[in-house]
């Protein structure tokens, strides 16, 4: 629901608490780009990554409070 512009609006709003990635062992090569436009970069903490025999790769981070990326 939303889109790519649900996740960038509510990150630009400093309102999303973590962030989970699944990466998955395919290049695509196109496609949008979830955080394209984003007004800051946000510095991430990682606090757990799983592995899967598939290949793909689970990381979960969460902002670190007060930090701005340069």
């Amino acid at each position: 629901m939303g889109g790519v512009t649900l996740p960038l609006a509510l990150a630009d709003l400093g309102l999303i608490d973590e962030y989970e990635f699944v990466v998955q062992p395919v290049v695509a090569g196109h496609g949008p780009t979830l955080f394209a436009g984003l007004r800051e970069r946000i510095q991430l903490e990682l606090l757990d990554r799983r592995e899967f025999r598939s290949g793909a790769v689970a990381l979960r981070y969460r902002p670190v409070p007060g930090a701005s990326a340069p």
